[in-house]
């Protein structure tokens, strides 16, 4: 897991997107692994992934949501500084 992660969210707009480029990335590699093992299988020969391609599709998930606590923090930092003015 990337390290940043287990980090409380960072205070700047820029810190956080850089956070959501690199999140981006990896659930992008996970979507690229994923297909490789599925089209990687053959059933009536018994090459099947399941517990690697459903680990792949947790990790996916688990990525989304820290994105989505990215855009909501943006959101609300963009909030904050609208009320500064």
């Amino acid at each position: 897991m990337e390290n940043f992660l287990r980090n409380p969210l960072p205070e700047t707009i820029s810190e956080l997107e850089a956070q959501m480029d690199v999140i981006g990335a990896v659930q992008k590699e996970c979507e690229k692994k994923i297909r490789e093992l599925m089209a990687a299988e053959d059933v009536e020969k018994g090459i099947v992934f399941p517990q690697e391609i459903h680990e792949l599709h947790q990790r996916k998930n688990m990525l989304e949501t820290h994105m989505q606590y990215r855009r909501v923090r943006i959101n609300r930092l963009r909030l904050y500084k609208g009320l500064d003015r």
